[in-house]
């Protein structure tokens, strides 16, 4: 027989993980909205703190919700992002982050930097340093949603201009085609895993939520490399999603 709610047993938190769940999915719980202390369920059903803590757990792996030090669990959008591969480099205006958010612009953080090396892959595919070093930071509605690095050769970035925080219209990309070097292919690798303290903390994880790491190289026509892109995402908030010929 299935335990009762409140019963001690194994079952309790994958119960109350569901509950909660249907509760977030169907939006009778908003985005924001504060989940119940561990006090307070355990005097309401006479729960343990170890059982809600399990089951926030859940919910926190899943993506549905976060922990807040000091403040409390709180739920967060279910809602996924799809990145479509293909349209994301659409040539025109619009950005290719743009093209995850069905038109919407995100919020961007953006540091620029030059830096004498960079990791054994990076220098692998672009050839030996100086680097110019563009790391953003994506945030849509409060949620922070990836982390970007991208590692250019230095001249080739001052002579693009896009060794300046701002690249204008079109981004990056068009500014490299501007200068000859337009980027034709893309290889991207993907894979995933638990999320570093580090990358936690920067995408406001909670501790055990797991992320998506992507890098992607650029190719010009002649089959040069231009970019190194290694991206961070929130593997809660995002379907990789790809489309090729077969």
């Amino acid at each position: 027989m299935a335990p009762r709610k409140g019963e001690p047993g194994r079952y309790v938190a994958a119960e109350l993980a569901a509950e909660f769940r249907a509760l977030i999915q169907s939006g009778e719980l908003l985005p924001g909205a504060q989940l119940p202390s561990e006090a307070a369920l355990k005097d309401e059903r006479s729960l343990s703190n170890a059982a809600v803590r399990a089951a926030y757990e859940r919910l926190m792996a899943e993506g549905l919700a976060v922990s807040r030090h000091g403040k409390g669990v709180y739920v967060l959008d279910p809602k996924r992002l799809v990145r479509t591969s293909p349209r994301r480099f659409a040539r025109g205006a619009q950005s290719i982050q743009s093209a995850d958010l069905e038109g919407r612009e995100p919020d961007v953080q953006v540091d620029v930097d030059e830096v004498a090396t960079a990791s054994d892959r990076v220098v692998e595919i672009l050839g030996a340093g100086p680097f110019c070093r563009r790391s953003r930071l994506f945030s849509l509605d409060g949620r922070k949603l990836q982390l970007a690095t991208s590692y250019l050769p230095a001249g080739l970035a001052v002579e693009a201009g896009v060794d300046q925080t701002d690249t204008g219209s079109g981004g990056m990309y068009e500014r490299l085609a501007e200068v000859g070097r337009r980027p034709v292919k893309a290889c991207e690798r993907v894979y995933g895993r638990v999320a570093t303290s580090e990358e936690a903390q920067a995408l406001g994880l909670s501790k055990g939520m797991s992320i998506f790491l992507i890098e992607r190289v650029a190719y010009d026509e002649e089959g040069r490399a231009v970019e190194v892109n290694e991206m961070t995402l929130d593997a809660s908030k995002y379907i990789l999603e790809y489309e090729f010929p077969i």
